[in-house]
This record gives C-alpha cells, structure tokens and sequence, in this order.
C-alpha cells in the first residue's frame, strides 16, 4: 500500500481485493473501522432513484446521476479519518475523488487562506453543530466540506462557498473500477463523488468502510 500517496495526494488505488472479506482485512490494518447503525462494519450502497431514497440522502437529492465531490461523515467530530471503497456488479461508472490542494489550486489564491477563519453550520437529521471548515490532522490541518450538509455562516465560508459551488460539480479525477481494485481516501484531505451513469446500468454495489 502507498502511504506516502495517499497522505500527499490524498487517495491511493489498491490493488487484488476480490472480496469483502479481504477488503475488511484490509480496513482493520488501517485502524478502527466504525459499524454502520445495523452494526454492520461493510456498508453496501446501491444506486437508488430519489423517490425510494431515505429523506435526506444524496439519492433523494441526486437520485440515479452523479453525486459532487464531498467529504464523507462531515456531520462527525472529527469525520472518518479514512474511506474505503470497492465497486463490484456493474463496474462501469467511476468514482471522482480530488485534493482540496488541488481544488484550492483552481480558486483563487485567497480560498486557501479563509478555509481557517471559515464558519460552517452542519446540519443532518437530527446532528446540528457549528464548526470551521479544518479539521485536525496530526502537524497539518484537514478539511471537511459537503455543500448539502454545510452552510456558510460567515462572509469567509460564503466566500469559499461561492468558488467551489461549481468546482465540487465538475472537478475530479475518475477512478475506473476494474472488479478487482479498492479505493482508499484520506478522507481530511480528499473529496469524492460519483461520476455519470453509463447506459444501461446494471447492478452497481460499492461496499463502503469508515476508519476513525
């Protein structure tokens, strides 16, 4: 596995993960993988139309298109350290992921800068938290941004809101699935999103895992 990638670039691709199974073995080297409520500690997400999606979810709001550039469990203090993903079933529709060093880079020079003395609102289902937009991260801040869970509360998050409105819509690097491969994500330091759907889709399942 590729640290240095992944805690500079901010994701790294794994390969020869054929299963669950190995995937979770690969979760538990990383730390602590957190269980989703059903106590479950691989979540599967299926693609959904926005009238069957949970109240709330990026289906409800994006239903079966692509989802922007985010960051997961922004609604956690702090959110999952790590993200790791394996696609299986219908591989064909990437998944986008990108640094905030990179998607900084895009905006001007300012936007960096402001990210400190930004104030967000997080809101999600019952979770309802004011926070800056860094986050901890050993000697070198990270980050956190969901456009649907965040709001901007003072002039430098609006500003910074404003920039990556679009960005976070049309950014990303696709990372294409091959059956075989896993997807892992410094979470504090990289978003991610899905891409368009392929004609035709399939069954697409992604088998997700938090680590603190």
């Amino acid at each position: 596995m590729n640290f240095s990638e992944l805690n500079q670039r901010g994701w790294t691709v794994i390969d020869e993960v054929y299963s669950s199974e190995e995937l979770l073995e690969l979760g538990l080297s990383l730390g602590t993988p957190v269980p989703s409520p059903n106590g479950e500690l691989i979540k599967e997400v299926r693609r959904q139309p926005k009238e069957k999606a949970p109240v709330g979810s990026q289906s409800a709001k994006y239903g079966l298109g692509p989802f922007p550039l985010h960051t997961d469990t922004v609604f956690w203090n702090p959110p999952a350290r790590y993200v790791l993903l394996r696609a299986c079933g219908d591989v064909r529709r990437p998944t986008t992921v990108i640094s905030f060093e990179e998607l900084f880079d895009k905006c001007p020079s300012k936007v960096r800068d402001l990210s400190a003395d930004s104030i967000w609102h997080v809101r999600a289902g019952r979770t309802n938290f004011y926070c800056s937009m860094r986050v901890p991260e050993g000697g070198a801040p990270g980050l956190r941004y969901d456009a649907d869970l965040m709001s901007p509360m003072n002039n430098a998050a609006k500003i910074i809101g404003d920039e990556l409105r679009h960005l976070v819509l049309t950014e990303g690097h696709a990372i294409n699935w091959t059956g075989s491969t896993a997807l892992l994500i410094n979470n504090r330091i990289a978003l991610h999103g899905r891409g368009e759907m392929p004609e035709d889709e399939g069954e697409r399942v992604v088998q997700r895992i938090y680590v603190r």
